[in-house]
């Protein structure tokens, strides 16, 4: 186990624990998000040149910087963020919840009870591995749609509100093993 013990209820057992076996950084909501990503860097990019290159410009190129910041993340910086909360990301089925350590730092704990998500779907490779979502993988526009909870999502490392297990190898049997505990919880 990797530390896990220490985030589970009394009486909870652990069913299944696993980490991402592949570290996939372009996702399905990136297929809007990257052209906009562009424009948005080019337009900073080019905005803040001409405000440099104008007589007299004063403070008012500082104005562009924190776009041009905006943009580099949005077009580079999610992507590197992604690299490493996957690398740092373990995930815990137990009788009763999906416990998600992660995050960039390796800290940020995420904790979802069965009894709460809607039924285990999974996207299999031909090797077996996969990703498993509740409910349904997050769409094309789900990026756009976080909520006030959440807010836009393109900010954020992890594109869903309930969990998903990204590249787990095995994924049928993780689903299955979910599945069980939903139906016995």
């Amino acid at each position: 186990m990797h530390g896990v013990e220490s985030y589970l209820l009394p009486g909870e057992r652990v069913l299944w624990e696993g980490a991402p076996m592949r570290h996939r950084l372009f996702r399905r909501t990136d297929v809007l998000l990257l052209p906009f990503s562009v424009v948005w860097c080019g337009f900073a990019i080019v905005w803040l040149v001409r405000a440099l290159r104008s007589d007299g410009a004063g403070l008012f190129p500082l104005f562009g910087v924190p776009f041009v910041i905006v943009g580099v993340y949005l077009v580079a910086g999610r992507f590197l963020v992604r690299a490493l909360a996957s690398r740092r990301t373990v995930y815990t089925v137990t009788d009763g919840r999906v416990v998600v350590r992660g995050g960039p730092t390796g800290a940020r704990l995420t904790t979802a009870y069965l009894r709460d998500l809607p039924p285990p779907v999974i996207a299999e490779r031909p090797d077996g591995s996969g990703s498993l979502a509740f409910g349904g993988f997050p769409g094309i526009g789900d990026v756009f749609t976080g909520g006030a909870k959440r807010g836009w999502r393109g900010w954020s490392d992890e594109p869903s509100d309930t969990p998903i297990l990204w590249e787990v190898p095995d994924v049928r049997r993780v689903r299955d093993c979910v599945a069980q505990a939903q139906r016995a919880g």
